[in-house]
């Protein structure tokens, strides 16, 4: 849908927005799309024995499976027992090939990072909830990011939040006057709006305009001063084209010479770190930076890189990565049975996100603590509702209102697994799921891909009543009997049963169907008495130290691993051990390897 300016205006200028509605036939998927990742092989990474790469899987439209690779990996920890059973960490891949660059990719903005963009400029708000929806592929938006269709509806919400945005600015004469900096006059030869859109062409599209596209912008501000009879009219509408152009709400990661693998540009390159580290648009030393030529090299990406961790919004880079790698979108969405839960709404579920977020990036940031700690901390960041959940002292918090607090040392309850957005993610409506709470932990935080169940299998089996109470472990040890289900449950139940002692949204109990709670379980054969020796077992695995390494670089690269990326994550996860597992030093070890500088050339 036309605005009505636009309508009024016609002319070239048009076409600016018009353009952004014809993205819903863009994927930017300019290149090849990355397949899936295959099925590990037989003998999971961290169960003994080394995976075979999978065969690919699914590519995206126009995709090719050629460059697809298997998840399979040398044998990892042995869970609590650690030490000498364990193979190095840096060897993900034994023997890998030579590195690849994968294709340069056109990649849309994430809903997070839209949102962050049109705040840092415009000091505006955006619901993400108001936005299209972000696509995962490999369990990433920001992978998805280069796959994902604009819908004709997105582009109308993406349109709303930009002119809402820019109204909010120029409605306030004081706000208006900081942000344009100087007087429009209305004329085609305003030096003035020149330069303003000049300024603000350079952050909206993480690039200098040329000289045609600041013509064009002049030439809109100026027709649009002459039909609306306000100069001040013309600099809104010539700021509303900038932000609703393809040019912002989408990034060009196509390299910058031809021939052979190509390294990203300098702004390019600008634009990847800041959307990494501050999932926002780089800010104007970031611009200097890559206009002079500092971010071509290793040294001057960690350069960069260091300053913009040492930032408020630096913590963005751990925050970001722990809610897409978490999933943390899916809490909004879990519905709950209210009779059960009545306290489950949307201030709880907005805690247990910044619960999660916040823990990753403390332990990052404020303690700079292993990567391990995470599965055995008592750090915890409550609003009065999480507080109540967790059984901890709620003075002086209210719904909005949080506060960094430990839980009592010994309790029932240490670590992320047992942090209650991520048990209330992975549950059904009235009880846990020890299914997909094992699941979650096998694939996200071990990498193993576990297929779906085999066709006309019934998974609602399990919530059939029984004549005899029943625990759903007892209900759920069908699984690892039968000789059809076992195969992959084997490799999720175990791990899901240490978690039984909390409900579905994470609260502890100990009777299930008024029947003991068996917390009992396994990490990698390794048995575990319950939720504090699962997160034991974790913090002592090395396939966890590596899954986190291959999972922060398809996350930081925007691409399913590859078996080319071997070396590059063996070179990492060798990096991550000698740091002490420190996320900020695996931040930048990412950034600064030629990985995440290097693109292909397009087909």
């Amino acid at each position: 849908m036309k605005k009505p300016f636009l309508r009024v205006v016609g002319g070239s200028e048009v076409a600016i927005f018009c353009t952004l509605a014809l993205a819903t036939a863009c994927t930017g998927n300019i290149g090849p799309a990355q397949g899936t990742p295959g099925m590990a092989g037989s003998s999971p990474a961290g169960i003994g024995g080394t995976g075979t790469p999978g065969s690919g899987g699914s590519t995206g439209a126009g995709g090719s499976s050629s460059g697809t690779a298997g998840t399979g990996a040398t044998g990892g920890g042995t869970g609590a027992t650690g030490g000498a059973a364990m193979v190095d960490v840096g060897t993900i891949y034994p023997n890998p090939p030579a590195f690849a660059p994968a294709p340069g990719l056109l990649r849309r903005l994430t809903r997070n990072q839209f949102r962050n963009a049109v705040r840092d400029v415009f000091a505006y708000d955006v619901s993400i909830n108001d936005l299209d929806a972000d696509s995962f592929t490999a369990n990433f938006a920001s992978i998805g990011a280069a796959t994902v269709v604009t819908s004709d509806r997105g582009v109308e919400q993406y349109s709303t939040a930009i002119e809402n945005a820019v109204n909010a600015v120029f409605a306030d004469a004081t706000k208006r006057g900081q942000f344009i900096g100087c007087t429009p006059t209305g004329q085609s030869n305003d030096t003035c709006v020149r330069g303003f859109i000049q300024k603000l062409g350079l952050r909206a599209w993480r690039r200098p305009l040329d000289s045609a596209e600041l013509d064009r912008f002049v030439a809109l501000a100026a027709s649009a001063s002459t039909t609306l009879g306000s100069a001040t009219e013309g600099a809104r509408w010539a700021t509303v084209a900038l932000f609703t152009s393809p040019s912002f709400l989408y990034r060009p990661e196509l390299g910058a010479s031809s021939g052979g693998a190509l390294r990203l540009s300098g702004y390019e390159m600008a634009s990847r770190l800041s959307f990494l580290v501050w999932n926002s648009l780089p800010d104007q030393m970031l611009m200097d930076q890559a206009t002079g030529g500092m971010l071509a090299t290793a040294d001057g990406i960690r350069t960069a890189a260091t300053r913009m961790l040492n930032t408020a919004a630096g913590r963005e880079s751990v925050g970001g990565f722990a809610e897409e790698y978490m999933r943390l979108d899916r809490i909004a969405t879990q519905a709950k049975d209210p009779a059960l839960f009545p306290e489950y709404g949307t201030n709880l579920q907005t805690a247990m996100v910044r619960d999660i977020r916040d823990t990753w990036a403390s332990l990052a940031f404020d303690d700079q603590a292993s990567f391990y700690d995470l599965f055995t901390t008592t750090k915890v960041v409550v609003n009065a509702d999480l507080a109540r959940l967790y059984g901890i002292d709620a003075t002086g918090l209210t719904a909005t209102t949080f506060q960094t607090k430990s839980l009592p040392a010994g309790g029932t309850r240490s670590g992320v697994l047992t942090k209650a957005g991520l048990l209330s993610e992975f549950a059904n409506q009235q009880s846990g799921s020890p299914t997909l709470r094992g699941k979650f932990i096998r694939e996200a935080l071990m990498c193993l891909e576990i297929p779906p169940p085999p066709p006309g299998v019934n998974t609602a089996v399990v919530d059939q009543p029984t004549n005899v109470p029943m625990t759903r472990r007892q209900k759920l040890e069908v699984h690892i009997i039968n000789d059809g289900c076992a195969a992959c449950h084997k490799y999720m139940d175990p791990l899901g049963f240490p978690l039984e002692n909390f409900d579905a949204v994470g609260k502890y109990r100990t009777t299930d169907n008024g029947l003991p709670v068996d917390a009992s379980g396994s990490f990698d054969s390794v048995p575990v008495a319950d939720a504090n020796d699962l997160g034991v077992a974790a913090s002592q695995s090395v396939t966890v130290a590596q899954c986190l390494v291959r999972k922060y670089y398809a996350y930081a690269v925007g691409h399913a691993e590859r078996d080319v990326d071997g070396s590059a994550l063996n070179t990492l996860a060798t990096a991550f051990k000698a740091s002490g597992f420190k996320m900020r030093d695996l931040i930048l070890a990412v950034v600064t390897n030629d990985a995440f500088s290097l693109v292909a050339p397009q087909p």
